[in-house]
């Protein structure tokens, strides 16, 4: 083997007959043997992705995956493939960091009938943790919603989730309508395995909840998509027709005419219902290269594409004078996940989700029209694009921000709901802090744990002597998504209603891709954010709120994101419950420097 690292075949001769002997009877000691043997001098090569498969004797097979940007090993990925029929089926995985030991695994279990039932999650040691996804679950029981059907054709819907589970159109016996055209079944759950079979996309549920949250007199009749052979699209169209669905929302699209086709076919023997398609995410003019469905020019088609609220086209969205239609806002949207957390997702299939959503509140309205009519009604909403020759209508504003036919307009505005003032310091100080708390409503902040965190703050900087005379806590409600943090949700709350500074923003969660529980906002740290300056965020859940209040006001008072290493110490890097004391030397830091910011006053 030349070198080191993952060249050539990566494993000598030799070392696949051992492995494979070791396979026969323990699959996981393989995939250690394997990542072991590829992590020789991991750093030599300069590929930011190696993907290598290695048959082995008696007809299983390696898989080898390597990941590192800019030359440096960031994953590893061993995977083991069974003998199975006349070639192989996948079973176990690991995945090794950059310093090749083993974090974590997953493993594969079958049906009877060949198809992945389950994913299972193993430990470091690929022992099985008990933990796991369904792949195939049954549709859980429920009464039909009611309302406008809208067919959604994706990669299924996690119906295991209530809010997707009790919106699910049924028949007169409560049977979902719905079905997946990929494994030919009435079970259509979210997974896409094309990528890879142990970390199946999930993007259905994510468009779904989108389009029932903004339409809710819509009913869902979720169609898994037919991968295998997109000639089903004809039957799926029919079978969506005879659901009752007048609407069709596909996040989807190919560079292959050919492969739509049958969807083509079906859609013009179908003028009554409107196709809303997404344009996709390829950042390219679909009249010079076209992406299908988008491209289609059927006249019961809505081709859409993703805007940003100004009405700009989006970092990465297609666009097309005569394929696109619309320009959508669908950046940054706030959506369900597979797994029920509540995420930022964007791009064209949010789009199409919205539009969709629309469609379904005014036909819930007029429910006479047809697709000509309800294609019309939402192209009247559309005004010029900030440029010409993104789209043929222009730009659809933000369209839950107005009443659209039966769904009544969403809040878009920052309210404030009451406020109240109290001293949280029992005692005199030095010094003098007043602060602006801000709960953001629906969050999970109560007021008696606001008054907690308060009081525990103030005792902790009573040590330097510094009382916090005044606080002011606001409620105030918003939209959604204003409950989790970024850098843009953040600065969008803080220029709605502005507060006194300093500000502490109490919400649900982060959305950062460094998750934190407490964070603080002074002048060193927010060249990229002047507008939050003399901020703290604090997420609902942090384990001792008053401790990460008192820590990270220190970081604001001083302009310091500096840490201690003193035993007990408030700042050291982990918040935890002993750790509350200060010392003198900090103490002279913090009154000098919050003074000098005019951020502590006299105490009178």
């Amino acid at each position: 083997m030349p070198g080191a690292g993952l060249t050539g075949l990566f494993l000598c001769a030799s070392l696949v007959w051992a492995l494979a002997a070791a396979a026969a009877s323990d699959p996981a000691s393989l995939l250690r043997q394997a990542i072991a043997a590829a992590c020789v001098n991991p750093q030599a090569e300069s590929e930011p992705l190696g993907i290598q498969r290695q048959p082995l004797p008696g007809g299983a097979a390696l898989e080898l995956t390597r990941i590192a940007p800019g030359g440096r090993l960031r994953e590893l990925r061993a995977a083991y493939e069974a003998p199975a029929g006349s070639g192989t089926r996948p079973e176990i995985l690991a995945i090794a960091g950059p310093d090749c030991a083993i974090r974590y695994g997953r493993s594969l279990e079958y049906a009877a009938d060949g198809r992945v039932r389950a994913i299972g999650f193993l430990r470091a040691d690929l022992s099985p943790s008990g933990a796991g996804e369904l792949l195939d679950a049954p549709v859980p029981a429920a009464p039909d919603p009611g309302g406008v059907a809208v067919a959604h054709v994706d990669s299924g819907v996690n119906y295991l989730l209530p809010a997707i589970a009790s919106r699910l159109a049924r028949d007169a016996d409560g049977a979902a309508l719905g079905y997946d055209w990929w494994d030919m079944d009435a079970r259509p759950f979210d997974q896409n395995p094309a990528r890879s079979p142990f970390f199946p996309q999930r993007h259905g549920t994510a468009t779904a909840s989108l389009l029932l949250e903004e339409a809710p007199f819509a009913r869902l009749v979720p169609y898994r998509y037919p991968r295998p052979d997109m000639s089903r699209m004809a039957a799926l169209v029919d079978a969506a027709a005879k659901a009752g669905a007048r609407i069709v929302v596909l996040a989807m699209g190919s560079n292959e005419r050919a492969q739509w086709e049958a969807y083509a076919q079906a859609a013009r023997r179908h003028p009554e219902m409107l196709f809303v398609v997404s344009a996709g995410n390829d950042g390219r003019d679909l009249d010079r290269e076209p992406v299908y469905p988008a491209a289609l020019g059927l006249a019961n088609q809505l081709s859409v594409t993703s805007a940003e609220d100004d009405g700009s086209l989006a970092r990465g969205s297609s666009w097309g004078r005569r394929s696109v239609d619309l320009l959508v806002p669908a950046e940054r949207i706030l959506v369900t996940a597979f797994d029920g957390r509540r995420v930022f997702a964007s791009g064209a299939s949010y789009a199409a989700a919205r539009v969709a959503a629309l469609a379904a509140c005014l036909l819930a309205a007029q429910p006479q029209w047809q697709a000509q009519e309800l294609r019309a009604a939402i192209l009247a909403r559309a005004r010029p694009a900030r440029a010409e020759g993104w789209s043929a209508h222009g730009f659809l504003p933000d369209p839950v921000a107005a009443e659209r036919g039966a769904c009544a307009a969403a809040q878009t505005e920052v309210t404030e709901r009451g406020s109240d003032v109290f001293s949280p310091s029992g005692q005199p100080g030095g010094a003098a802090l007043e602060l602006s708390v801000i709960n953001v409503m629906g969050s999970g902040w109560e007021p008696p744990a606001v008054r907690a965190m308060l009081r525990g703050a103030a005792a902790i900087l009573g040590q330097c002597g510094i009382a916090l005379r005044k606080a002011s806590v606001h409620e105030v409600s918003g939209p959604e998504r204003l409950r989790y943090f970024t850098a843009e949700t953040a600065q969008a709350l803080v220029a709605a209603r502005p507060y006194a500074r300093p500000a502490a923003y109490l919400v649900a969660d982060t959305r950062r891709p460094d998750p934190f529980d407490a964070e603080a906002f002074a002048p060193a740290n927010s060249a990229a954010t002047p507008s939050l300056v003399d901020t703290i965020w604090i997420v609902r859940g942090t384990p001792y709120p008053g401790i990460a209040l008192a820590h990270e006001l220190v970081h604001l008072l001083t302009n310091e994101g500096e840490h201690s290493e003193l035993a007990r110490n408030l700042m050291r890097e982990e918040t935890a419950a002993e750790n509350t004391r200060l010392a003198p030397e900090q103490c002279r830091r913090i009154l000098q420097s919050g003074r000098a910011r005019g951020l502590l006053g006299k105490a009178g």
